[in-house]
């Protein structure tokens, strides 16, 4: 039954596009706005790349955040092709492979882990126990791209289907809310939660015909937020590394100053203890000074 269910996906794929396709009156314009949801999306992308991981390392580290980057090239390159079958072991590894052949699965942070960590920690600018913790934490809660994509996603649903004058502030509020709070751990399930979005947004039932477009792209665009959630993972594990060396030194400092002035009063007694003598009595004489002068008067 699974064997067969995985053999005619792909026809079934291209029978809900070809339907969709066919009953657009205008095509051209249909394909267009498909092309527009990929430039949308890969703009998305490359603007939280920039002004957020970008700015936060610059500004937090005070260093340039492309000598870090160039070293998760390898785990980059790994989150694009690596991919995570929704089938169970249980079925068995020839059928895992035959579902990655026939139609390609989605991307998994979870399966970049390892490559992931080695290339932050091979940059010199990552604690090993500190990227241990925080990148495998952030391959399960870190979903920067799916928060990106959802809504665009269920913007162009509304647009193609004739929706667009129901598209108000509110409805952005909303898309931000479901894709913040739904995007963390729904990789899997990233169709669902648009279709979801759709309906509850603007009240409808079902799925929309111009919904085939995003299932016939969406395993290309999921290895693009594969990608950006990877490298968030990678730069909140750069910053915290960069805090506590911050910490470290600050303590190390400290200590450092306070050892410094232990061994000057030491060396300044050792060295001229007459002085030392008369520094104590004048400081008994001073605190002596007011009681004395108050019994006399």
């Amino acid at each position: 039954m699974i064997n067969w269910i995985l053999t005619i996906t792909p026809i079934a794929v291209f029978s809900l596009v070809a339907n969709a396709v066919g009953k657009q009156d205008d095509p051209a314009t249909a394909f267009a706005n498909v092309g527009f949801l990929l430039a949308a999306t890969a703009t998305g992308f490359a603007i939280h790349f920039l002004l957020v991981y970008c700015l936060l390392i610059l500004v937090v580290t005070k260093s340039n955040p492309f000598s870090y980057y160039k070293h998760l090239v390898p785990a980059q390159l790994m989150a694009f092709a690596s991919v995570s079958p929704a089938i169970g072991p249980s079925v068995g590894h020839q059928v895992i492979d035959r579902a990655a052949a026939l139609f390609p699965p989605q991307a998994s942070s979870a399966a970049t882990i390892p490559v992931t960590l080695k290339s932050a920690i091979a940059s010199g600018q990552v604690a090993p126990f500190i990227g241990g913790f925080v990148i495998p934490l952030g391959a399960t809660l870190n979903m920067d791209g799916g928060g990106i994509y959802f809504p665009l996603a269920t913007i162009f649903l509304a647009v193609t289907s004739g929706l667009e004058d129901q598209i108000t502030v509110a409805s952005y509020v909303m898309l931000v809310i479901i894709a913040t709070i739904g995007s963390a751990g729904t990789a899997p399930a990233s169709l669902v939660l648009i279709i979801t979005a759709y309906n509850t947004i603007f009240n409808t039932t079902g799925t929309p015909e111009t919904f085939s477009f995003i299932l016939a792209i969406d395993w290309l665009l999921d290895r693009g937020r594969t990608i950006l959630n990877i490298t968030g993972d990678a730069t909140v594990a750069r910053i915290v590394s960069h805090l506590m060396a911050s910490e470290e030194d600050a303590d190390d400092d400290s200590a450092e100053a306070e050892v410094k002035r232990t061994s000057a009063a030491r060396f300044s007694r050792l060295t001229n203890p007459e002085g030392a003598s008369m520094r104590k009595s004048k400081s008994r004489g001073g605190q002596g000074g007011p009681s004395s002068g108050g019994e006399m008067l």
